[in-house]
Parts: structure tokens; C-alpha cells; sequence
């Protein structure tokens, strides 16, 4: 049986099994791992790794640097201020120095956004204002640390340009429509329909024409910039390249893009080195995992449950794969693999998928409660978002009753599946692998509990309650917008999403995870203070947060 048809059909009906006898099923196969994991007791695992991040967002560095804390690794980033701001892009002439300066004969891996490298991150990346010949020159020096350290790992990725120019002020009248139009030509040739020439004309005259000619220089310059990183994935320069594609749908110029670079990994022998996966703010965290399990020479069998199994041959929206394949790609490229048929596996995840069916639903959340509850290793992704990207509240019930929270490896729901996935899928490798290798450290399992804190406050109360006052706010503020603000007005907005997040940290926390009991290799702990709060904006929007804090362990 494939891979797909294990995931579309046969984990459904196995799951059905489990509701019935959950407990003696689960309580043999718990026996098994636990078995298999002494053997691998004390292996090594990574210990430093440098991150050259996306940007400055928490997305694209910081949700990586507490992964890796799950596991007991330094993830280490450049100097912030190097990292760009929105439309002010980054510095990575700077970031080169600093890394030529890192002592990189003593690192683990080093992980890296060729966006930032070549161009400054990703918004800067959308616009062609780096030529070609200097993008190579910064890659091709990022590459020469090898000579310094021929053994260091280098972990790359790369965007697939998105459909939609990044949303500012400035370009908000037409933003949408050259996306739209993008669409409809590549629509257009693959289907061959009359009726969408007048559709194109239509969109053609609402965008300047000057705006079209920059979009494509652009997105040929980034496609000739990818074809230089499967070369130098060729000579071994690149240990590992993730292209991931940002936001898009079934049809625009990505899907050629995408189709010439797949020919050229496969004319190449490249497919074991090369992954396509959807998103792109979420691979700093695929790659830190796929280091660290590989420092470890291990990897985690993940048993995948569906909400609703009917769903994942659709398309998740922002995305231009089937589900089914975009979380193989993410499971593969995060350096783990699903479960066999041999019943064996390490942890389950359970995947809320777009709008489930009420029964399938039900059955779902039943058995995950009993999961939970009845200790069994459980990660969650909920990628039932909608378009505005808002968690289902029906779930985070489900995970916040009899104490459940505080027992889950990972739990993730933001933005995309993708963005979902490549977050709930590397944070719960990590954390079975602190487990399974006897690092069972009270620092390592503390970190487990900030990061779900984090995602319980940042994807759903941060998305569902705090952001839409806060863009509501922006509606009433002089000269503010959803894309851009500034000045007084953003200090405004700002100083609103600090009290009100903080209010939700300290209500979940105090709910979650204050008392949670920590069985650590060096005895019992308790999870005692919430400490060293910070809420910020780290952009002139509303999007996305900054929320930093500590949670502090008593021992008993």
C-alpha cells in the first residue's frame, strides 16, 4: 500500500480501531518504543547551530531558537538589527562578516535563508532591487566557509516567489489585481479557456504597466538565483535546499518555476537533497529539526490522524498542492517519516483538517482527549484556519480541558497548513527526541512548555481576539492602515497588543501551566513563575507579534 493511501484511508479506519480499545493497544506499542529508545540513549546530538533567519519576524527566528532549546541546542542568530524591518532590508554584507567571524570549526550546522543572503530577506526579495551578479557573489562567499570547516552541515532554503507584491501602502490599489492577472495567464495556458481573455484584459488595464514589467524581472531573477543554488547543491556546497513555495494557488508562475526546477533536480540525481514544500516562514524550524535529528542519527515514525480524512486531497487555501502531499513533503523534510503499517510509531500527530464533517470531527476529538489523557506522546496542527488564519475554537477546547495542554509535544495553528505543519511537525520531532535520547533535562522539558504556552497565545488568542481589536483600532486611528502604520498611531496600536497579550499570557498560563508537574532526569520539578514578559509589534503592522517571556521550574 502507498504512503497515500495509508494516509488518506488506513489511518482512518486504524484510528476508529483505537477509540474501542485505546488503552491496551497503545500501553503494547508504548512498551515497544520505549525498548527500541534505550538502545539509542547517549547519542550525539546537535549542540550549536548558527541560524541566518528569513527576517526579523518571531515566525522566521525565534519559534527556531525554541525548538532547538527543546533539545538542548544554542540556535544562535546574527545581530537583530541586522535583520531588516518590513520594507527596510536586511544587511547581509554585515550577516557575512558575522558569520565569517563565528568560530565555525565548532558548529553542528549552520541554517540558512539564501533571501537574506542574496537580497536583504523576504520582502526585499519581491523586488528587484539587488541585481543577479551580486546575489551570486554573496552566495558564493556564504559557501566558501566550507574551506574553513569542510565537514560544517549547510542547510539552505529558498523562496518560490510568491503570487501577490508584499502589501504596503503604496501598493495596495493594485496589489491584488497583478496577482489576480498572474493567475489568470497561467490559467490560461494550461486550459486553454477562451473566456478568460477578456478576464486578462480587464486586469491588465488596473495595474501600471510599470508595476508588471518590475514583477517579472523580479521573479526571473529569483528563478535564475534558484537555478544557481541546485548547483551549487550539485558540488556539494549545499548539504540540504528547501524551496518553499510562499503563498500562491493551483495556477500562476510559480507552477512553471516549480515544474523547471523539479526537471533540473531530477536530470541531477538531486531528489534526496532538494525538497519542495509549501510556506517559507516556517523552514528555519524544518531545518534546525532535520540538523538536529540528524546529529542524532535518528529518526521519529509519526502517525498521522485526520479530523477528517476526506479532506486531504483539497488544496489548503495560500497553498498550490494537495494537504496529503504538502505534510509528506514537511514530515520527509523536517528529517522524519510516517508511521508503517507495523503499528510502530514514536509520536501521533493529529491534524485538524478545513472544515471537517461534525461526526468525523467528534470521533477525532474523542480520541485525542483519550490520547492525551492517557499519556501517549500526541502533537497537534490545526490547519482548519479560514482565511483570516484563526484557529478552531472547537480544538483548543478539546486541548485546554483536564490539564491537557501542559502534556503535548507540539501544537501549532497559524496562518497556513504549511506555516502550520512546518511549526507543530519539527517542534514535536525535537521533543520526542529529548525523550527518546534520555535528555530528559528540566531545561529541555521547560522549553516544551514555553513553546506551547507561546502558540496557545500567539495562535489563537493573539489571531482570534487581539489582532482583529487591534485592526479595529487601526480603523479609527488617523492616517493607519491593515499594511502600514506608523508614528503615533502605531504606538497606539502597540501599546494596545501589549496589554491585551499580556493579559491572555497571564490567564493561560495561570490556567495551563502554572503547577504543571516536570519529571526531569534529576528528579521532579514544578512549574512555579511566569517571568521577563515582552509584547511587542516587531513590524508597522498588526500581522504578527513579539512575545518573549520565561517560565520558571521549583524543584519539589
Amino acid at each position: 500500500m502507498t504512503l497515500r493511501m495509508r494516509l488518506a484511508g488506513s489511518v482512518w479506519t486504524n484510528h476508529m480501531a483505537r477509540a474501542i480499545s485505546v488503552r491496551g493497544y497503545l500501553n503494547r506499542v508504548r512498551l515497544l518504543t520505549i525498548l527500541i529508545g534505550f538502545l539509542l540513549v547517549g547519542m550525539a546530538r546537535a549542540d550549536q547551530i548558527l541560524l541566518v533567519p528569513l527576517d526579523s519576524r518571531p515566525a522566521s527566528g525565534q519559534f527556531a531558537q525554541w525548538i532547538g532549546r527543546i533539545g538542548g541546542a544554542d540556535v544562535r542568530m546574527p545581530p537583530y538589527q541586522t535583520l531588516g524591518r518590513f520594507t527596510s532590508p536586511g544587511q547581509p554584507d554585515a550577516i557575512l562578516d558575522w558569520l565569517e567571524a563565528q568560530p565555525i570549526e565548532k558548529l553542528d550546522a549552520l541554517v540558512v535563508s539564501t533571501d537574506m543572503i542574496a537580497y536583504g530577506g523576504l520582502i526585499e526579495s519581491r523586488v528587484n532591487s539587488v541585481p543577479l551578479g551580486v546575489a551570486k557573489a554573496r552566495l558564493n562567499r556564504l559557501v566558501k566557509l566550507r574551506e574553513r570547516a569542510p565537514n560544517l552541515q549547510i542547510y539552505a532554503f529558498s523562496a518560490v516567489m510568491r503570487l501577490a507584491p508584499t502589501a504596503t501602502r503604496q501598493a495596495a490599489s493594485w496589489r491584488m489585481q497583478l496577482a489576480r492577472l498572474v493567475e489568470l495567464e497561467d490559467q490560461s495556458r494550461q486550459t486553454g479557456s477562451p473566456e478568460l481573455r477578456e478576464k486578462i484584459r480587464n486586469a491588465t488595464q488596473m495595474v501600471p504597466a510599470e508595476e508588471v514589467r518590475r514583477y517579472r524581472a523580479t521573479r526571473k531573477r529569483n528563478h535564475e538565483l534558484q537555478g544557481h543554488l541546485l548547483y551549487l547543491s550539485k558540488k556539494g556546497d549545499l548539504d540540504y535546499l528547501i524551496l518553499g513555495q510562499d503563498d500562491a494557488r493551483e495556477y500562476g508562475p510559480h507552477v512553471s518555476e516549480t515544474n523547471a526546477l523539479r526537471a533540473a533536480v531530477s536530470q541531477n540525481n538531486l531528489d534526496a537533497r532538494v525538497f519542495f514544500c509549501e510556506g517559507i516562514d516556517q523552514h528555519s524550524n524544518i531545518l534546525i529539526s532535520r540538523a538536529m535529528l540528524r546529529a542524532a542519527n535518528w529518526a521519529p515514525r509519526v502517525r498521522i490522524v485526520f479530523s477528517d480524512p476526506s479532506t486531504v486531497n483539497q488544496i489548503a487555501l495560500y497553498e498550490s498542492k494537495p494537504i496529503r502531499k504538502s505534510l509528506e513533503d514537511q514530515i520527509f523534510a523536517a528529517g522524519a517519516r510516517p508511521a508503517t503499517g507495523d503499528g510502530l510509531y514514536d509520536y501521533s500527530l493529529f491534524i485538524n483538517s478545513p472544515n471537517p464533517r461534525a461526526s468525523s470531527f467528534e470521533i477525532f476529538s474523542t480520541l485525542l482527549g483519550q490520547e492525551i489523557d492517557l499519556g501517549q506522546p500526541v502533537a497537534v496542527a490545526d490547519i482548519n484556519l479560514g482565511a483570516s488564519g484563526v484557529a478552531d475554537p472547537r480544538l483548543f477546547q478539546v486541548l485546554t480541558e483536564r490539564n491537557r495542554a501542559e502534556k503535548l509535544l507540539s501544537y501549532a495553528g497559524w496562518n497556513t497548513a504549511g506555516n502550520t505543519l512546518g511549526t507543530a511537525i519539527p517542534a514535536a520531532n525535537i521533543a520526542a527526541m529529548s525523550h527518546k535520547l534520555g535528555n530528559r533535562s528540566v531545561d529541555n522539558e521547560v522549553a516544551r512548555c514555553e513553546f506551547l504556552l507561546h502558540r496557545m497565545v500567539n495562535d489563537f488568542a493573539y489571531h482570534r481576539y487581539t489582532r482583529p481589536a487591534a485592526y479595529q483600532l487601526i480603523a479609527e486611528l488617523p492616517g493607519a492602515s491593515k499594511e502600514e502604520t506608523t508614528g503615533s498611531s502605531l504606538s497606539a496600536v502597540n501599546n494596545f497588543v501589549q496589554r491585551d497579550l499580556a493579559r491572555f499570557l497571564g490567564e493561560y498560563f495561570r490556567d495551563m501551566f502554572f503547577g504543571t508537574k516536570i519529571d526531569a532526569s534529576d528528579g521532579a520539578y514544578t512549574i512555579s513563575t511566569l517571568e521577563d514578559v515582552k509584547v511587542w509589534l516587531p513590524w508597522p503592522r498588526a500581522y504578527e507579534v513579539r512575545l518573549d517571556f520565561k517560565l520558571r521550574a521549583t524543584k519539589n
